[in-house]
């Protein structure tokens, strides 16, 4: 896999900041950031490609630029890679994240492009959040509905797992990610024949475990 670093760049006459370094062909893409909080999106310059060696250097930047020191390196996977947006999942020693990329409009006076970066999965987060909070489901009211109960207990499992590697930047087997039809076809069966408020509450939670999913589906790119 192709490898991103994050350096630390104190002492330059532009001040200090950070480079996002991504591995590409036979150089290194660089974008200059504020920060490395990417829970808030920021405006990065995309400065001149750099060479590989910087993925790993650290020490005096030559012609008295300062320093530079390794803040996070790894592995990077891509999303999506065009010439206007670019979505990659980093995986560093400490930084384990989705970053959302996208070229912002030229203004008269720059000399570098300017991009909108920031966390790529923050609505699937806030999401996943959100279904944890409110969207509780009590236990069956008897035995016959518990195995109805356990099968959507095991949907929230699988769902939120593979949201919470998706946020980290692992790779997630897609065909996994659609709630299983099945226990949406029981909910309903047994509404037919019993009205009963649990069911109903079922349903609902059902409803918004699919929406979770459907926000996770979308959050995923087409590569091309």
């Amino acid at each position: 896999m192709p490898r991103f670093t994050i350096s630390q760049h104190t002492g330059s006459k532009d001040g200090d900041h950070y480079d996002l370094m991504l591995e590409h062909g036979d150089s290194l893409k660089t974008w200059r950031l504020a920060n490395t909080a990417f829970q808030v999106f920021q405006v990065g310059r995309q400065i001149k490609d750099h060479r590989k060696s910087y993925l790993d250097y650290e020490g005096e930047v030559s012609g008295d630029r300062g320093r530079v020191k390794i803040w996070d390196t790894g592995s990077y996977g891509v999303d999506a890679w065009k010439e206007d947006r670019i979505q990659v999942a980093l995986v560093g020693r400490s930084l384990k994240i989705r970053l959302v990329m996208t070229l912002g409009p030229k203004h008269p006076e720059d000399t570098d492009p300017r991009w909108n970066i920031g966390d790529a999965t923050q609505e699937l987060r806030k999401a996943a959040a959100a279904l944890l909070r409110g969207a509780s489901l009590d236990d069956a009211p008897n035995a016959e509905l518990g195995n109805l109960r356990e099968a959507l207990a095991h949907e929230e499992r699988k769902i939120l797992s593979l949201v919470d590697q998706y946020t980290r930047g692992a790779s997630i087997d897609w065909s996994h990610t659609d709630l299983d039809s099945d226990v949406r076809k029981r909910i309903d069966s047994e509404r037919a024949r019993w009205q009963h408020p649990w069911l109903a509450a079922a349903k609902g939670y059902a409803e918004k475990l699919g929406e979770l999913t459907e926000l996770l589906k979308q959050s995923h790119p087409a590569p091309k």
